[in-house]
Formats: structure tokens, C-alpha cells, sequence
């Protein structure tokens, strides 16, 4: 399919080639990089920094914890004059893999600058508030505060500071936990702060958010909810029984449609039959002039059984800037559980997981979705890695 995006500068339009910039860079995993500016760096044109910190994790390992998801990374943006041939410092953060840990501090620093920084979203279980003044984000106080999985913040930047969205809310039980949906990181207009992950309730998890939408709170226990898309909310599903049960499906996608639910079906003891979810659907272009995200969510998972028959489906992925969709199961055993919830997309929440399921990944700058029971951090519902983006323009003749 076709696309023709207009003339302008910074995220949200811009043809690639053409505007203010002609040069990008992007540092996307964590560790500290040194940046050397070119010699031919136009210096009468401000360089266009982002800076988002790291998703916070699972709020769940083992049988400790609350369950709930992970916070999205803040987000930072200026416009600098940089001078050319001279090194900067990127500082990437790493996505959070304790339950009570947070996301690492992604930043942009060298001399003669005021560095940018974005703290990381809080794992699911840390109600600790993240450093940092909350006034840098325009706001009188920190809304989340008290809460676990909460936002990081973003700090230093002279055209916007963001914080990211909270995770979902859950609870840990062997027999009827729930895990709430990773937040989202603040969209690249920054415009807003991030989404928070969708509410659980038990024999559920909620989905994750996207850049522009939250997660969903699926309808009853044993459902699921496909994740935020870029355009639009995921969909719970209906009520599942002993034969049948189909997962929720994701929300619409600015550039894709949403990752369609999954499927699982038992009869007897005569037959079982399962179809996997949709991942969500959508693209991504990260350019000198344009940041654009337009993925769909993705699907919910599915679950059921009959007797000794069991079916059952993981959760789809969000596409890029969307979250994952949350896996389903049909009773308190373990026996047919052990399902996985869909990652997100860039920016976006992963979704989250009942007892004996795990969350998925947040990704870049998302928060994990949380798992109700048995939650394993270093595999699963982990945060995102933070992100550095730069646009920048070089002389020409």
C-alpha cells in the first residue's frame, strides 16, 4: 500500500528527506555510547533530541509480589545548539527484570548543554516515586504517586518533559491471579503522557497499552483482551465455556489493522483444535523529518478444555507504538496453563498474564505485563530498553 506523507518537520509529518533535518541517529539497547557530531554540522540549525528511559518490569516472582505491569519510560525532548567535531554522551537504559526494580535513566549530556534524562517506569512491584522533580512535566504533582508500577519521568528538556503511562493493576494467587497490562511510553509528538496498561481481575489479564490508548480490562474471568493499537482500543472477548473459547482482538493500527483473537476448541474426548492469535500489523519510520508509529494491537489469547481434552493459543504482539494481548486460561490448575502474553510494539506495553501464565515484553521504553501467579522476570514481562533518537542537519553545497 501506498503512502505519501506531506512536507514539515518532527514526529507526526514530515516527508523523510525533506524539512529542517537531513541526518538521524538512534541508539535503541542499553548501554553508554559516545556520539562525535560531524564536521560539517549545520550549527545554525538546532539539533531535535529525544530521550526516553526504560520500561519497568512484571510486578510478580514466583508467588511474590502484586502483579500488577510495568511503567512506561518518561520522555525527554530538546532542541540544542551542538558544535561540531565534539563528543556527546548517550546513555541508554536498561528495561527492568526484578519485580521490585525500575527501568534504568536514559540520557543526553556533554559540555555546554543542559543534559536531558528520563528516568525509567517502575516494575510492578515499586510504589517508590521516581526521582526527579514531577514539576518538569507541567504538572503541580506526581499523579501516579503511591502507586506501583508507576512512570518514569522526563527532566532537562526545553520543548517537552513526559511521563510515562502505569501499569495495570493485578494481584498474585495461585489459584486466581491476575496480571495487569505494561504502560506505554509517551508518544514521540509529545503531545501527552503515556497510557497506562490494562486492569485485571481474576483468571485474566489486562492487555497492553499503546502511544495513544489504554490497555483493556477484559469483560469476565477467562477472557482475553487483544492490546491498544495506534488508532484505536483492543477488544475484550466474551465469556468462554468447557468447548469453546475465542481471545479478544486487537485495536485498529494508524498504518495496520489489529492482530485478529485467537481460538481454542474441545469436544469429549474426541477432538481439540486451536488457531493462534494476530500479531498486530503496521510499520514504523524513523527519519531526518518524520517519527511515525501506526501499529495495531495484538490479539488476545485463548483457553478452554472438556474433560481431559485442552486447547489452548498465546497472546499476539502489538505492532509498532501498540501493545500486546493478554493469554487466557480456563480454571485454577496448572495443567493446561503456562500460556505466553503478546510482547509490544516499540513504545508499547506488553500484555498481561493470569496464575501460571507469563506477561509479555514491553517493548522499547514499554513496561512488562504482569503475571497473576509463577512470574519469571529475567524470561518474561520484562521492560523495554530506553531509547535515544536524534535528528540532525549537515552542511550541503
Amino acid at each position: 500500500m501506498g503512502r505519501r506523507f506531506p512536507g514539515g518537520t518532527k514526529s507526526g509529518g514530515g516527508g523523510g528527506a525533506s524539512g529542517k533535518y537531513n541526518q538521524c541517529e538512534m541508539w535503541a539497547s542499553n548501554g553508554t555510547f559516545t556520539w562525535t557530531t560531524p564536521s560539517d554540522l549545520d550549527t545554525d540549525v538546532a539539533v531535535r533530541v529525544y530521550v526516553w528511559g526504560a520500561g519497568g518490569s512484571d510486578g510478580c516472582s514466583g508467588g511474590s509480589g502484586v502483579g500488577y505491569g510495568g511503567g512506561g519510560g518518561g520522555l525527554a525532548i530538546s532542541e540544542l545548539t551542538l558544535a561540531a567535531s565534539t563528543a556527546y554522551t548517550v546513555t541508554v537504559g536498561g528495561g527492568a527484570q526484578s519485580y521490585t526494580g525500575r527501568g534504568g535513566t536514559s540520557s543526553f549530556a556533554g559540555s555546554g548543554i543542559t543534559t536531558l534524562s528520563a528516568t525509567g517506569g517502575n516494575s510492578g512491584n515499586n510504589n517508590n516515586n521516581p526521582p526527579g522533580n514531577p514539576n518538569t512535566t507541567g504538572q503541580s504533582s506526581n499523579p501516579q504517586s503511591g502507586n506501583y508500577g508507576q512512570g518514569g519521568v522526563g527532566t532537562g528538556g526545553n520543548v517537552v518533559n513526559r511521563r510515562g503511562g502505569r501499569g495495570g493493576n493485578g494481584s498474585v494467587n495461585s489459584s486466581s491471579g491476575y496480571g495487569g497490562g505494561g504502560g506505554s511510553a509517551p508518544a514521540p509528538d509529545g503531545h501527552r503522557d503515556g497510557y497506562r496498561g490494562g486492569n485485571s481481575t481474576s483468571y485474566q489479564g489486562g492487555s497492553g497499552a499503546s502511544i495513544y490508548y489504554p490497555g483493556t480490562y477484559p469483560y469476565t474471568s477467562y477472557c482475553s483482551a487483544g492490546g491498544a493499537g495506534t488508532a484505536g482500543l483492543g477488544s475484550s472477548s466474551q465469556s468462554t465455556s468447557t468447548y469453546y473459547s475465542y481471545g479478544g482482538a486487537g485495536g485498529a493500527g494508524l498504518d495496520g489493522a489489529g492482530g485478529h483473537g485467537a481460538s481454542a476448541n474441545s469436544y469429549s474426548n474426541d477432538a481439540t483444535g486451536s488457531t493462534p492469535p494476530g500479531d498486530g500489523q503496521g510499520s514504523s519510520i524513523w527519519s531526518p523529518n518524520l517519527i511515525f508509529l501506526g501499529g495495531g494491537g495484538g490479539g488476545g489469547g485463548a483457553a478452554t478444555y472438556h474433560s481431559s481434552e485442552k486447547a489452548g493459543s498465546n497472546g499476539g504482539n502489538g505492532g509498532p507504538g501498540a501493545g500486546g494481548g493478554s493469554c487466557a486460561v480456563y480454571s485454577s490448575s496448572t495443567n493446561h496453563s503456562y500460556m505466553q502474553s503478546g510482547n509490544g510494539g516499540m513504545l508499547g506495553g506488553g500484555g498481561g498474564a493470569p496464575q501460571y501464565c507469563q506477561g509479555g515484553n514491553g517493548g522499547n521504553a514499554g513496561g512488562g505485563g504482569g503475571c497473576g501467579y509463577s512470574g519469571v522476570n529475567t524470561k518474561w514481562g520484562m521492560g523495554g530498553d530506553g531509547l535515544v533518537f536524534i535528528q540532525y542537519k549537515i552542511q550541503t553545497s
